[in-house]
């Protein structure tokens, strides 16, 4: 009877047996969010309103970056603002050091934005862990983080 049900128990279909990639868990649990505000803000009403964020990359100005943030949200129909296009001078630093990504949140905190779109999730942080406590910061403020390119394309990594 034990060897039966350790038979079952090793071949068990529901049992999960693999762990989840980090990577494909912080992007379920980002794109959870972001559909969820987005699906509120549409439901009563209102257009999402959002902050473009970008880094600059080898000392360059990121225009590229900015501009593929800023279509990405017009695609989407949501509203960037005035001043809303935000480029921190530091490169990839912690991103609770950079005034850039502070002014974002803050921005998300006081209601002036919704959310935030960068292009990819290295920009916010390369480090995962510090990537998922901006998630949750964000979302912590009822913000949303949208991407034009998934964490888990290729070269994203």
């Amino acid at each position: 009877m034990d060897e039966e049900r350790a038979f079952q128990a090793r071949h068990d279909p529901s049992e999960v047996r693999v762990a989840t990639d980090p990577v494909v868990r912080l992007m379920k649990a980002r794109i959870d969010v972001l559909d969820n505000r987005i699906a509120q803000l549409w439901a009563v009403g209102r257009v999402p309103r959002v902050c473009l964020y970008a880094l600059p990359i080898g000392g360059q100005e990121p225009t590229h970056s900015r501009e593929k943030a800023r279509q990405f949200a017009l695609q989407k129909g949501w509203q960037t603002g005035m001043g809303q296009a935000v480029t921190d001078r530091h490169g990839a630093t912690d991103p609770q050091t950079r005034p850039g990504w502070s002014f974002v949140c803050q921005q998300i905190r006081s209601g002036f934005a919704d959310g935030v779109v960068a292009v990819t999730h290295s920009v916010i942080s390369p480090n995962l862990d510090e990537y998922e406590v901006q998630l949750q910061l964000v979302e912590a403020h009822l913000g949303f983080v949208a991407l034009v390119t998934s964490e888990t394309t290729v070269g994203n990594r």
